[in-house]
């Protein structure tokens, strides 16, 4: 273990792979600033670039542009009221409020240091729960495999806020997709309409980056064309000339970021739980993390009036998703959300199968990526802290200046990984199935994860099914199987009361950040 370790030291805090790590910070922060940029966006855009580098600096990098894009999500939300991120929209309730109220550096540096807390906590129960879960999984048979599959596509669909129905349309999407190709037992041709570019299935990387990545540069694309046409509706660069205030007179003070420190712990608390289970993700995690704190504050009435709990809550809350949604994919093989997919690709492009045996057969490089996690939380905090005047001002580039530029990236990746024409059709195709989901309302994280289970989930059912010679009760009589069903069961209901019990204030921000990208 000892030898393990040594080795998992060297990798992570080798030059190289700490340079990426920074690099990885830095990007992170910008994008999730940029209001239409996120840090899902950048991770897939690089994806076809994991090819060309070193296991441990990929890893480095994605890992970097993760964590600086959960805290770089606020920037905006704080400074302008628009969330730089889906998991930002929680934020923008009290963060924005203190920003008029003159608190802009005290709620940035709030945010920063609940990011940061809740992270870290994260991550430490990812590492400490990662490996006995594996253990635990290595015991799993086909039902039980089956089990875990779907519930994770049901919690999914029943976790996406307001969209059940939708996220469930998006999951069963996502499998059909994975299913194009030859059937892996008789090797039959299915779903290919003919075509043989398609008897080999939908490659992993067009299907991630056209759906995250290029829908949003065309929605983005026609947002810019509709303000072009129109009137603007504001003026940022007025709004950012405000700013122009003594920062000395607003610091972040011992006894301010005590009172707040309760409300991180709670943010911390449900936003690992949270992130723990599939598809909830981090907007989730911030709107819970929010009522919670609300309701056990003593000074609730101050929330959505400027509140640094607020702030504080809804930040630990995102931030905390951040290590345990890898919970679910290094014990499992199951993402436990959409960016854990894209971690789950890179793995699988590296030659890493995510799932119970991973750990064991890639242990130093698993442990160097564990230690990534820590001191990335360490260089994320001083990158921030350092660069937040500039950083706050980052919305108000355009993005008619930034978006052809990732388009590029996006199809010179995307055929560089593959060398092959087909891909960068099936990128196109699939941003433009990703511009209709988005249209209609309809969610892209369920999409990839019924892609990226699917395979799995097929060959679970029909494993079982011969097992248990075509007997569909088969599936229901493993003990732990049934004790999965329940469990799902007993998280759905609790948080359908948590959802009623949730406050007003909450729900009105969490209909407010439905733009949000």
């Amino acid at each position: 273990m000892m030898e393990f370790l040594a080795e998992a030291f060297a990798l992570a805090l080798s030059p190289e792979v700490m340079l990426f790590a920074l690099i990885g910070i830095g990007v992170g922060v910008t994008v999730g600033a940029i209001p239409g940029l996120s840090g899902d966006m950048a991770i897939a855009i690089l994806l076809p670039f994991v090819f060309v580098m070193e296991p441990a600096a990929a890893l480095g990098l994605l890992v970097g542009i993760y964590k600086g894009s959960m805290f770089g999500g606020s920037i905006s939300a704080i400074t302008f009221g628009v969330p730089g991120t889906a998991g930002a929209a929680a934020t923008v309730i009290d963060g924005y409020q203190a920003k008029l109220k003159g608190q802009p550096n005290r709620a940035l540096h709030t945010a920063l240091y609940s990011s940061i807390i809740g992270d870290t906590g994260s991550d430490l129960v990812l590492i400490f729960l990662a490996l006995p879960l594996a253990a635990v999984a290595l015991m799993f048979g086909p039902v039980e495999f089956f089990a875990l599959y779907v519930v994770s596509l049901t919690l999914v669909a029943a976790l996406t806020m307001g969209k059940v129905a939708r996220g469930i349309a998006a999951a069963a999407l996502g499998v059909m997709l994975a299913m194009i190709g030859r059937d892996p037992i008789t090797g039959a041709q299915r779903l290919t309409f003919g075509l043989p570019e398609l008897s080999g299935g939908i490659g992993l990387v067009p299907l991630l980056v056209g759906v995250f990545a290029v829908s949003e540069i065309i929605v983005q694309a026609g947002r810019a064309w509709m303000r072009r046409s129109g009137r603007e509706m504001a003026d940022i660069t007025a709004r950012a000339e405000a700013l122009g205030y003594d920062v000395s007179k607003d610091r972040l003070d011992w006894p301010t970021f005590r009172a707040t420190l309760k409300a991180t712990l709670l943010g911390t608390g449900m936003g690992t739980f949270i992130g723990a289970l599939p598809g909830a993700g981090a907007s989730l995690a911030a709107f819970m993390s929010y009522g919670v704190a609300q309701r056990l504050s003593r000074k609730p009435q101050e929330f959505g009036k400027g509140s640094l709990e607020g702030v504080a809550a809804a930040e630990a809350g995102n931030s905390a998703t951040s290590g345990s949604t890898f919970i679910p994919l290094f014990a499992f093989g199951i993402p436990g959300s959409a960016t854990a997919a894209l971690f789950g690709a890179a793995l699988i492009m590296m030659g890493i199968t995510p799932g119970p045996t991973m750990i064991k057969e890639n242990m130093s490089l698993i442990y160097a990526l564990f230690i990534m996690l820590i001191y990335a939380n360490l260089f994320n905090f001083c990158i921030s802290k350092l660069l937040l005047p500039v950083y706050s001002r980052l919305a108000m580039i355009r993005g008619e200046y930034v978006l052809p530029v990732v388009l590029g990236l996006a199809i010179l990746g995307t055929f560089a990984a593959s060398n092959s024409v087909k891909d960068v059709w099936v990128l196109l195709a699939a941003g433009l199935l990703g511009v209709g989901l988005r249209w209609f309302g309809v969610p892209l994280g369920p999409l990839v994860l019924g892609f990226i289970v699917g395979p799995g989930l097929e060959q679970s059912l029909r494993q079982a099914l011969m097992l248990g010679r075509n007997d569909w009760t088969h599936l229901v009589q493993s003990p732990i199987a049934i004790g999965i069903y329940l469990g799902t069961l007993a998280i759905l209901v609790g948080f359908w009361l948590l959802t009623r019990a949730r406050p007003e204030s909450a729900d009105g921000a969490a209909g407010g950040g439905k733009g949000a990208t």
